[in-house]
């Protein structure tokens, strides 16, 4: 998990680009060219992805010197059990592809309790074999009669992601941020907590609540629409880089990669393997 996180301040800024199996195209995330303008920025510390697109950043060298997680389930928003999401991949294949974790994500809608936690419980024991840390994207879709049972709720689900040997959670931030303390206590202390950015909203409202957050004890963020979907991903990233991780943007820190792929200023696509598994291609 330390790939994740920056060595200074010990927080991160993930960067799930998995979105295109679930909902289709997006923009900010239709082509490869359209991600190298903003993948590279060094406020990023990990991107979460389907193995179709690791393998397609990879040979274009754009997830050099990141921390990867290879995400192992989904299902497309038009099925019509959306909530339930599939395993479509391995451990063993994420591992081939070389990445440092992996997550899946469990949305709870009251009636797939079972197979969520089996499925969790599998990936675990799976991800032991190899060392591999998991994330647990953890969304309850059960309407709750007020915030108080919502986090009630969401802290129970969160126990059991922990009893179950997952090493990092991502929540949706609460509606009150106060709220925050209490989703952490006794969680934080032993598990990675990244936080949701959720639907796209102002960016000093976002901001703000990045801020919040880490101020409240969370390990960092996990984001992608309020990072990609912006008029300039590169300027929120920077705003970011030092809310979360207390830094600076150096000038010209922008990572090598991102030269590698055409449409992105400069140079063909690099068919050496970029990251260790790559040669797996």
């Amino acid at each position: 998990m330390s790939r994740f996180l920056d060595r200074r301040s010990g927080r991160g800024i993930i960067v799930p680009i998995d979105h295109g199996l679930t909902i289709g195209p997006v923009e900010g995330l239709d082509s490869v060219a359209q991600m190298a303008r903003w993948i590279g920025h060094p406020g990023i510390t990990g991107v979460i992805a389907h193995k179709g697109m690791v393998a397609r950043l990879a040979s274009c060298g754009l997830i050099r010197g990141v921390g990867l997680m290879v995400h192992l389930n989904g299902m497309t928003s038009l099925a019509p059990l959306p909530n339930q999401k599939e395993r479509l991949t391995s451990v063993e294949a994420a591992v081939r592809l070389g990445a440092d974790a992996v997550s899946l994500q469990l949305n709870f809608d009251g009636t797939n309790d079972a197979h969520n936690l089996r499925q969790l419980g599998e990936v675990v024991d799976e991800a032991q074999r190899y060392g591999m840390p998991v994330l647990t994207m953890l969304y309850d879709k059960v309407p709750s009669d007020g915030e108080q049972q919502r986090v009630s709720r969401l802290r129970h689900l969160m126990r059991a992601c922990v009893e179950l040997g997952t090493d990092a959670l991502k929540l949706e931030a609460p509606a009150q941020i106060a709220h925050v303390h209490a989703l952490l206590s006794g969680i934080v202390e032993h598990t990675f907590v990244f936080f949701a950015g959720g639907a796209v909203r102002s960016e000093n409202e976002f901001v703000r609540m990045a801020q919040e957050v880490v101020a409240r004890g969370a390990t960092g963020l996990c984001v992608g629409r309020n990072i990609f979907q912006r008029e300039s991903a590169s300027a929120v990233l920077t705003q970011l880089q030092k809310a979360v991780l207390g830094a600076s943007e150096a000038p010209g820190s922008e990572r090598s990669r991102l030269s590698a792929v055409p449409g992105s200023n400069g140079g063909a696509a690099s068919t050496k393997p970029q990251h260790a598994g790559d040669a797996a291609e």
